[in-house]
């Protein structure tokens, strides 16, 4: 350990942080034996092929993670992000995943995601101040016995 030095590094370059995560990937494969990785993506556009609204989900080990819910505010309080989400985890669930889990905000609507049939599953209090950060799950496909 004599050689070795741990060093903050404020800006690393391209190939620091894909070593570091390509390091996590190939341990996690080499644990599970699975490295099958689905990205789940749908794009909403306005008339004008202007994106609208998306959803961007990572899928992996039967769950698909959901990591970003969006929509233009012009375009809110419509229920764009319900069908966006809805066809996201039929998406999902065509690709064999059973599971989906998210991550919001209390200031970002996390009413939308229990209607949907979300559960909490774990909260972050004073995450930012005066808000909570809100862990949610939801069964979507087959369940496996």
């Amino acid at each position: 350990m004599n050689s070795v030095s741990i060093a903050v590094e404020a800006d690393p370059d391209r190939q620091v942080k894909q070593a570091i995560q390509s390091g996590l990937f190939d341990a996690n494969v080499a644990h599970t034996g699975d490295g099958h990785f689905d990205a789940v993506l749908l794009v909403a556009r306005d008339a004008n092929s202007n994106v609208i609204g998306g959803v961007v989900g990572e899928a992996y080990w039967g769950y698909v993670n959901f990591t970003a819910v969006w929509v233009h505010p012009e375009y809110r309080r419509q229920g764009l992000a319900r069908q966006m989400l809805q066809a996201a985890e039929v998406e999902a669930a065509r690709l064999g995943y059973t599971q989906a889990y998210l991550d919001t905000f209390s200031f970002q609507a996390p009413e939308l995601y229990l209607r949907a049939g979300y559960e909490v599953f774990g909260v972050l209090d004073h995450f930012p101040a005066g808000a909570k950060r809100l862990f949610l799950r939801k069964a979507i496909g087959p369940q496996v016995a």
